[in-house]
């Protein structure tokens, strides 16, 4: 210990502390590791109940199931937000600063925004500029009366929280903390890869589908470094999946559904008309995409007033 110039003690920082925590707080990686660890410890506590879920007999077989999706992806977020929920006591700060904020007065308008404009009318662009490529057909109606809201009410339900599960497991709490640690873009680019390697798992997935599956990760980034939180990411990925598996009837990363609306179907290569893989499968989509990204980066503005939720190294705020 040395004598500091105005007379007060300068202490040395301790190395061990130093290790465990920055000048503000306990430093990034330790927090993932909790939240990571909690995750964990959660899912074993009810590994149980997800293998009843899994191996449901009265499953159908390949393909999107919405007794298999529906009640995973409640589990899912249920559990990513009681983790987020034990992080934000543990760090002082509201929940909502972790992506998904309940208090905001545009959180409605954000999601409809999402679904309707960046969703499901990107979606219907690119299948009629398939049409008049003579790569996609639209086919006819292949459910009638009370089954058209059934379904419509079920898909959407389902896709509401493989959404909500998709979008908070990879930018709600990780990218949040990661980008505390290594700055925002690095570490949306790095899950965003994550993202784009997990969808290489599902059956019938194709490269250029899992290149979209990346760049719409980024295009959600972008949306929520626009914006300042995750509802029209939300909106976005509901409503285009919602397009695909059950209004338009297409393969979903090369899953089909049940209960579609549309009984359409595909010619031509693979490149262009997606194949098994979907409209995701076509090079179209991804040009739309990088589009959109774009065109978001362009438009949205964060309101006045509202918080800026993303943190940075350089930024050095904390939320408390």
């Amino acid at each position: 210990m040395e004598l500091h110039p105005t007379g007060t003690h300068n202490e040395r920082p301790d190395p061990l502390k130093r290790i465990f925590f920055n000048e503000r707080e306990l430093r990034a990686g330790w927090r993932l590791l909790i939240f990571i660890a909690i995750v964990l410890l959660i899912q074993l506590a009810i590994n149980p109940v997800i293998a009843l879920l899994r191996h449901n007999p009265a499953q159908p077989g390949p393909g999107i199931s919405p007794l298999a999706v529906l009640p995973m992806r409640v589990i899912g977020i249920a559990v990513l937000l009681f983790a987020a929920w034990i992080m934000s006591r543990i760090e002082h700060r509201e929940i909502g600063v972790y992506g998904l904020p309940l208090k905001n007065s545009n959180l409605l308008s954000r999601f409809v925004a999402g679904y309707v404009f960046w969703g499901f009318l990107p979606l219907a662009l690119l299948l009629l500029i398939m049409r008049a490529l003579h790569v996609f057909y639209f086919g006819e109606l292949d459910l009638h009366q009370g089954q058209i809201f059934y379904w419509g009410f079920i898909w959407f339900l389902v896709f509401l929280f493989v959404a909500l599960f998709e979008e908070y497991a990879l930018r709600g709490y990780l990218l949040y903390t990661l980008a505390d640690g290594i700055g925002f873009w690095p570490a949306a680019v790095f899950l965003a890869a994550i993202f784009g390697l997990l969808h290489g798992f599902n059956p019938g997935e194709s490269r250029i589908g899992i290149i979209m599956t990346v760049v719409f990760a980024l295009f959600a980034s972008i949306t929520l470094w626009r914006t300042g939180n995750l509802w029209l990411a939300v909106g976005a990925h509901a409503g285009w999946d919602w397009g695909e598996s059950y209004f338009f009837g297409t393969s979903d990363s090369g899953l089909p559904a049940p209960g579609h609306l549309l009984n359409s179907h595909t010619q031509g290569p693979d490149w262009l008309s997606g194949g098994s893989v979907g409209p995701e499968g076509s090079i179209l989509a991804l040009v739309l995409l990088i589009g959109m990204s774009v065109a978001a980066i362009l438009w949205l503005r964060r309101r006045s007033g509202e918080p800026a939720l993303v943190i940075t190294p350089a930024s050095r705020i904390s939320v408390r």
